[in-house]
């Protein structure tokens, strides 16, 4: 018997990452392999999952990089149902990164992301070479995920490339408000609501009547938090049918092209 009842039409988990225990060992819990990795996002009632692969490295080899895209490839390969992509790049290599995102878009997939500069040996993504990057991105029309670094360098990205789709995860980390107050000022700014998102009550509901419901994900950051204690916290907000269907599937379908 499920916990809780679900919606329908499926969960989308736009903000995850395919950690195994042999990849990363976290304080409290990885999963051993990834029948019980997707056991236990299907237990949180979500069908599909989409996240990057991040080794921490200090940014001096993109064999690193390749690493990651091909880990997460193969997994989509092994789960195609389960699984999206996303791809990683790194702002000293805007060469090979480039045609990574390329590659990926060539097989179909429009997902940049999460890049984590502060695992990765970089600290902004407001640099010349990154900004070389998002022009790809931009022009392929494809979504950027990354995580939080500062209000100034997610404006500078912003405003730089105002028709870029970009998805900033864990809002929360660098003061709700002032965020949605940022998104107010530019239309192209998203958040996903893994990590820091809706940790009181109340705090997604006023996101969405600030700056819309389109502009918000679903995400959990499994398994580095609990997925199930997201969508209970997302179920629990009192949103419009409407609004939670945008939240749980539909932005994240409309940001790739589906």
């Amino acid at each position: 018997m499920s916990w809780i009842e679900f919606p329908d039409y499926g969960i989308i988990d736009a903000h995850m990452h395919p950690y195994l225990r042999h990849h990363r060992a976290f304080d409290f819990g990885v999963p051993l392999d990834y029948d019980e990795f997707f056991a236990e996002q299907h237990r949180a009632g979500i069908s599909l999952s989409c996240g990057a692969f991040n080794i921490i490295n200090d940014g001096s080899d993109f064999e690193v990089i390749r690493t990651c895209n091909e880990n997460v490839l193969a997994l989509h390969r092994e789960r195609p149902d389960e699984f999206l992509p996303g791809v990683n790049i790194h702002p000293f290599f805007p060469e090979e990164s480039c045609q990574e995102i390329q590659r990926f878009y060539d097989m179909g997939f429009r997902w940049v992301g999460e890049i984590a500069g502060y695992v990765m040996g970089y600290k902004y993504y407001s640099s010349e070479s990154m900004f070389e990057i998002f022009e790809l991105i931009r022009d392929r029309n494809m979504a950027l995920n990354f995580h939080p670094t500062s209000l100034e360098d997610l404006e500078k990205i912003a405003g730089n490339f105002p028709t870029l789709n970009i998805i900033m995860a864990h809002p929360g980390q660098l003061g709700l408000i002032p965020c949605y107050e940022l998104a107010q000022k530019y239309p192209n700014i998203h958040y996903d609501i893994s990590g820091s998102g809706l940790t009181r009550w109340g705090m997604l509901r006023k996101g969405m009547e600030m700056i819309g419901p389109d502009r918000f994900l679903f995400g959990t950051d499994f398994p580095i938090v609990n997925p199930g204690m997201y969508v209970a916290a997302v179920l629990f907000e009192h949103l419009p049918e409407a609004w939670l269907k945008m939240l749980l599937r539909d932005n994240f379908l409309r940001l790739i092209g589906k």
